[in-house]
């Protein structure tokens, strides 16, 4: 563009849409470049040994993905949260129990836990944590994970289970992320519970270190919000037990598309455990961890158990267990047998 200034003829580049564009390119490759050569400082897994979320499994083949079937039955505890699922035994229960699943999952992988425990006259409820579950289906803001509304959530259900069976001892049991939400709820009202189970409820995991890693680099590419493709691969190192990876992939309600933003605010959360576990001062805990665990390690469950102030306290390492000791399709003999004892040793103590 030619321009007049003080008696001459000047050339001014003007910067056009076609010039601002180009340039905004230039940055987002120096950020990816500088991404790229963060992480090769460290071993990374490539996106594509990640499995993306879609109808299509590893080897190619459509996957019809479906509502498990449980034998349990649907029940309203929280005004506006979605149902818990109920496994009701026959005649009054001698204990009540409330089951907090791990990230990703939903209330209704307990359904064999429950099943059974409803068989040795213990009633059992199960929830969905928000972000998972019944919470999927609302498309809110409330909706979405979110630890300390969660945490409200675990209380509400509580308050209200305890209204339901009022001479009943209440337990909690969870599972890694709900397993903590079990610590936090002990150590912060004791007068709601009887005791608590907590499984893999310890902040250190393997692959750390590939995992920040792979996932702080989606936060710098603005993808903190959008799918991690880690789901499958994690639900792989969590279990050996190819039935219970298949039952994961095949059931509807397990998410698949976790998001960078959730696995670091679980991750966050984890590393809390030995904080609620130094409260808990007079509330029975059995802390337990699976042989066969490949995500969590064990030292994580062990620090929980020895900051734990209670007298009252129990360590199993489980050795055919694994991530999912109590929310398998087949909870195996040795894990229900160590959760009905522990109960069955507290029921008499309870308040």
């Amino acid at each position: 563009m030619i321009k007049r200034r003080g008696g001459r003829y000047m050339f001014i580049k003007v910067k056009t849409t076609q010039d601002k564009n180009a340039k905004r390119k230039q940055i987002s490759a120096l950020a990816v470049a500088g991404v790229l050569l963060f992480t090769s400082a460290v071993s990374v897994p490539s996106a594509d040994a990640f499995w993306p979320f879609s109808k299509k499994h590893k080897d190619g083949k459509d996957r019809k993905r479906k509502k498990r079937e449980i034998s349990g039955t649907s029940v309203g505890l929280v005004p506006g949260n979605p149902p818990a699922t109920v496994w009701k035994p026959e005649g009054t229960p001698r204990a009540a129990v409330l089951c907090l699943h791990e990230l990703g999952l939903h209330k209704n992988v307990f359904d064999d836990f429950g099943t059974r425990m409803a068989q040795k006259g213990v009633i059992v409820y199960s929830i969905d944590l928000r972000g998972f579950g019944g919470w999927t289906e609302m498309k809110t803001k409330d909706s979405e994970m979110d630890l300390d509304n969660t945490f409200a959530d675990v209380k509400g259900s509580l308050e209200v289970i305890k209204k339901l069976h009022d001479k009943t001892p209440v337990f909690i049991l969870g599972e890694a992320m709900g397993g903590a939400l079990a610590l936090e709820a002990a150590a912060k009202y004791p007068e709601l519970t009887a005791g608590i189970i907590t499984a893999a409820p310890g902040g250190q995991h393997y692959k750390t270190i590939d995992n920040y890693v792979n996932i702080g680099s989606k936060v710098l590419t603005l993808k903190a919000g959008k799918d991690s493709h880690m789901s499958e691969d994690l639900m792989n190192i969590a279990t050996p037990k190819e039935n219970l990876q298949e039952a994961f992939m095949d059931d509807e309600d397990v998410r698949l598309d976790l998001k960078p933003k959730e696995l670091m605010a679980c991750q966050f959360y984890m590393y809390k455990t030995k904080k609620f576990a130094k409260q808990i001062k007079d509330v029975p805990v059995l802390v337990v961890h699976g042989k066969l665990d490949g995500e969590s390690k064990e030292v994580g469950s062990t620090d929980v158990y020895k900051n734990l102030k209670t007298a009252k306290k129990k360590y199993v390492l489980l050795e055919n267990g694994d991530h999912y000791s109590f929310e398998d399709v087949k909870v195996s003999d040795e894990a229900f047998n160590n959760a009905l004892s522990w109960i069955d040793s507290n029921v008499g103590s309870a308040p």
